[in-house]
């Protein structure tokens, strides 16, 4: 299995690749872009502006940094666009293929069918954001000349494992770190990324910083009781998505323990603390075991440092499951939870994606 990792600047490149990246990824907002539609309405689904590279020309350096190592860049242009939006995207997918950018990461009907009119040479990787749940829409996408398809986070192992099977002549792709959501991302409409316009500066300096990051990092090592007190507290959340609802309305006919455990755990799933640093390592030996062609580790918006130590993670954890070939499922989730806390040094919260 290959460990696609993301950039959100050309100086990172080189390092998170040594650390044993094997493809890496990422989404470009111009100030163009972003003085006509905002960053709320970013081109990849990234809305806050540290995120991403600022420019084609940046985009241009990664590329050439990153195939000297012979490994694949793939941009990221995942959002679904209006008819005013399609010259800007169409700015990028040239400037890209010029830059002989690997594949193009779509999740818009529209820009699909732009891209098979255009005869692109690059590879059209399906965005998770296209929500493929089954066999009929894998071949819908294999219309458009797909080769990989982002599996929706959403789906259980076993559901992986029927839809891989049944589709061996693709690559599929499945989200392994970081950014947890009980939404699903192709019918998300919440609004991201509004705090850097409503207090540009101080947000703006935060995410540079990386502040909300580390700070959430401290958080989270406390105590599970603790942390849930804080966790909406310290400041405001910058995304919708995120903040305490409360739900009290689901299906009549469910049993009322049933319906009480529903609202609780969808109650508890919103909040600051929701979303991040989610990790599915110890579904790494099935993984393997089904055909997973690629890992994906989600934070473009995260600090070097802890790109760094998400892929060295994933690589050690690879590399043991590749020497120890008879270990049994359970005590590779043993060793992976010591390689864990060897990592990041705290113990694993067990925080994870729920594939089973």
């Amino acid at each position: 299995m290959r460990i696609l990792a993301p950039i959100n600047n050309t100086e990172e490149v080189e390092d998170i690749i040594k650390q044993g990246a094997d493809e890496l990824y990422c989404g470009v907002l111009p100030y163009l872009w972003k003085g006509k539609y905002s960053n709320v309405a970013s081109p990849n689904r990234r809305e806050w502006s540290s995120a991403n590279l600022k420019s084609l020309d940046e985009l241009k350096k990664a590329i050439e940094m990153a195939h000297a190592y012979r490994k694949p860049v793939y941009l990221t242009l995942n959002a679904l666009y209006t008819e005013e939006q399609y010259p800007l995207v169409l700015e990028q997918i040239t400037e890209a293929e010029k830059a002989r950018v690997d594949a193009f990461i779509v999740g818009d009907l529209g820009l699909l069918l732009f891209l098979r009119k255009m005869r692109i040479n690059s590879a059209i990787h399906i965005s998770n954001t296209a929500t493929t749940f089954n066999s009929e829409a894998v071949e819908f996408y294999k219309e458009f000349g797909a080769r990989r398809i982002i599996l929706p986070r959403d789906l259980m192992l076993d559901e992986i494992a029927e839809l891989v099977a049944l589709k061996e002549d693709i690559e599929f792709e499945v989200f392994i770190m970081n950014s947890g959501c009980k939404n699903i991302d192709g019918f998300c409409t919440f609004q991201h990324g509004v705090n850097e316009i409503l207090h540009p500066y101080a947000w703006g300096a935060s995410k540079r910083m990386n502040l909300d990051h580390y700070l959430l990092e401290s958080i989270r090592r406390l105590p599970r009781r603790l942390s849930a007190r804080l966790k909406g507290s310290i400041f405001g959340v910058d995304s919708a998505c995120l903040l305490n609802y409360k739900v009290s309305s689901v299906p009549e006919n469910i049993p009322r323990k049933d319906k009480q455990d529903i609202i609780n755990s969808v109650s508890a799933s919103f909040n600051l603390l929701s979303g991040a640093d989610t990790c599915g390592a110890c579904d790494l030996y099935r993984l393997k075991k089904i055909g997973i062609y690629s890992l994906k580790i989600v934070g473009r918006n995260y600090p070097t440092s802890k790109k760094i130590r998400d892929v060295k993670f994933l690589k050690s954890s690879l590399l043991y499951l590749e020497n120890n070939p008879l270990i049994s499922e359970e005590e590779f989730k043993k060793q992976i939870k010591l390689k864990y806390k060897d990592v990041y040094k705290t113990s694993c919260k067990e925080t994870c994606y729920r594939f089973d």
